[in-house]
């Protein structure tokens, strides 16, 4: 990735099940890819998906990926990504705009606490119907939009603009992004 021109790259910690049991789990190849990351000097972030259904869990999955970055130089933000789950059977399908608040505000607060830069990752749907973007304007957001005409009234700091591109080193597509973040370190 590194002689690819890569230099900075945000890594899936993990995500919690969208199921009843809502249980957290870590991805499969995050070591490997956190590692490999780091040690070859590529800037890393985190992200988790969430599927929180209140504070509680939100800064359960806050902490959980805390724990697991412990020891690595994550110069990015670690984001919540938060995104609708439409199965009939997501845990989260009957949460109203003011929870999906709350879940966000409680995660970022967790991260921001612990020292590091809180990001929210959404697309229109999750800033403008599942979020209240006037209790979350004070954290940057990762805003995904695959068009080469960008539409969104906020300011973002990542903008992912495409989820087929391809990097050497990497077999499957990857997301594509751009950033206007700029590390403390």
């Amino acid at each position: 990735m590194k002689e690819d021109g890569v230099e900075y790259t945000f890594i899936r910690m993990g995500y919690r099940g969208y199921g009843a049991a809502g249980k957290l789990v870590t991805d499969e190849a995050f070591e490997k890819n956190i590692q490999g990351a780091t040690e070859n000097g590529i800037q890393v972030g985190v992200y988790f998906f969430t599927q929180a259904i209140n504070e509680e869990e939100a800064v359960e999955e806050a902490n959980y990926v805390l724990e697991a970055i412990k020891g690595y130089d994550v110069t990015y933000p670690i984001v919540i990504d938060i995104e609708e789950v439409t199965d009939n059977g997501a845990r989260t399908k009957d949460m109203t705009k003011e929870d999906w608040t709350k879940v966000c505000i409680a995660f970022c607060e967790t991260i921001k606490e612990a020292g590091y830069t809180p990001m929210v990752y959404g697309n229109l749907k999750t800033f403008f119907i599942m979020l209240d973007m006037e209790q979350i304007s004070m954290y940057d957001k990762w805003f995904a939009q695959y068009d080469t005409s960008v539409y969104f009234p906020y300011e973002f700091k990542i903008w992912q603009y495409s989820d087929s591109g391809s990097v050497n080193g990497i077999s499957s597509a990857v997301d594509m992004n751009v950033s206007f973040y700029e590390p403390a370190n």
